[in-house]
């Protein structure tokens, strides 16, 4: 884990409108701000309002998702300056090390990845990460001062549509199936993570050793699909291409992370899967803050989001029992509540069992589409600015140990 602490902290695709971006921020951009960016050694992290939570920004920091300093180097941060698009924060470090070293680590927060993208091709930010492959290659095409390291995610890091399983609508699990099974998971990966992660069957990853190994994946089958709500009585009566059920339409409203282009990319697919189904949905980005907001009251019919569930039993105790206060998507069912509480009942064999019928009991009843498990994230540095930022070994090095070439 990175030492540091605060010392102060504050709560709180095409390719002309990738170039447009570009010119738009070139033509609006600060160059004062510059200036002092350059003479205090400032080191500009691009951010995107929908990934990150400024209130919470100290957070990946802490979890080295910027990765600030190691064991070696204990360091603070004390923020200087906060405004609504930017945090400032001073780099303390032990003793005068600090020389050609980051003296401040700045915050900038973007609206979309391409605004962000056209940002680090003008060498206005100098780090960033982003999960989608097609933004990298663009920077990575615009520029020649530019490094991309690739790090591979948590093994159960995983990408899907969580289902409200208290709406009207989603309750039924035979709908959350049907829904399940029109998306078309094979077109997604191949064109929008370009094979760049593994298929979901449930919460946890086939890689670890507690994933219950008979689970069946799903397959996209749109005409079981629309099957399976014909026989949950919704039907297109009025002929207008959208199923109905007692005089209601079946509309979702699907929310996921505003700015992010692999979140626009996928929700785009899922619409279009779910259209042809005769459902009709309506997407919105929100921020990061908002997203939080809407999945602690469960006010939300989808969310397209990525989660880390643990692989072990505490964890889906805590995500998947009725009662529990971390159960965001609302399940219950009293077969896995069963299993549930009489887990420590048993032997330490029979527990193997029991926790293996609980992932089954609940990949039946589809409370999620576990989507996919992607393999990789994309840290890049602007290396117009920065030296000494990665090993011999082509590791990233944690910031503290970066280099001011000026």
């Amino acid at each position: 884990m990175p030492k540091f602490k605060t010392r102060k902290y504050f709560s709180f695709t095409s390719w002309f409108s990738f170039m447009f971006g570009v010119i738009l921020f070139t033509i609006f951009f600060d160059p004062a701000m510059a200036a002092a960016q350059t003479r205090n050694r400032d080191l500009v992290i691009g951010a995107l309002f929908g990934k990150i939570d400024p209130d919470h920004v100290i957070d990946h920091v802490e979890s080295g998702y910027y990765p600030l300093s190691d064991e070696n180097i204990e360091v603070s941060l004390e923020m200087v300056e906060r405004n609504h698009n930017r945090l400032i924060y001073k780099i303390l470090y032990p003793g005068r090390r600090a020389s050609r070293h980051p003296r401040r680590l700045v915050f900038q927060f973007f609206e979309s990845e391409r605004s962000l993208a056209a940002a680090m091709i003008t060498d206005k930010i100098d780090f960033t990460v982003t999960e989608s492959d097609e933004i990298a290659e663009e920077i990575a095409k615009s520029t020649k001062s530019v490094y991309i390291h690739h790090r591979f995610k948590d093994t159960n890091f995983v990408k899907m549509l969580a289902y409200n399983n208290k709406n009207l609508i989603l309750k039924d699990s035979a709908v959350r199936k049907a829904l399940t099974f029109a998306i078309d998971r094979k077109y997604i990966l191949s064109i929008i993570f370009k094979s760049r992660a593994f298929y979901a069957n449930g919460p946890i990853s086939e890689e670890s050793e507690n994933h219950m190994a008979e689970l069946k994946g799903y397959k996209y089958n749109p005409r079981e699909a629309l099957s399976l709500l014909h026989n949950s009585n919704w039907r297109d009566q009025n002929r207008d291409g959208i199923l109905d059920k007692n005089n209601r339409s079946f509309r979702v409203t699907i929310i996921y992370d505003k700015g992010a282009l692999l979140e626009e990319q996928i929700a785009r697919q899922v619409k279009i899967d779910w259209n042809k189904i005769g459902v009709d949905v309506v997407t919105i980005p929100l921020g990061k803050k908002e997203l939080k907001k809407r999945i602690a009251r469960r006010d939300y019919e989808v969310i397209l989001m990525g989660f880390i569930f643990g692989d072990d039993f505490e964890s889906f105790r805590k995500y998947f029992y009725s009662t529990s206060i971390n159960n965001f998507l609302g399940y219950h069912n009293s077969t896995t509540d069963k299993y549930i509480d009489q887990y420590h009942n048993v032997s330490l064999s029979s527990r193997v069992t029991m926790f293996q019928a609980i992932q089954s009991q609940i990949s039946k009843d589809y409370p999620a589409a576990f989507l996919f498990f992607p393999w990789l994230e994309r840290y890049i540095v602007n290396t117009s600015k920065f030296n000494n930022y990665r090993t011999r070994t082509r590791s990233l090095l944690p910031f503290v140990y970066w280099n001011c070439k000026y």
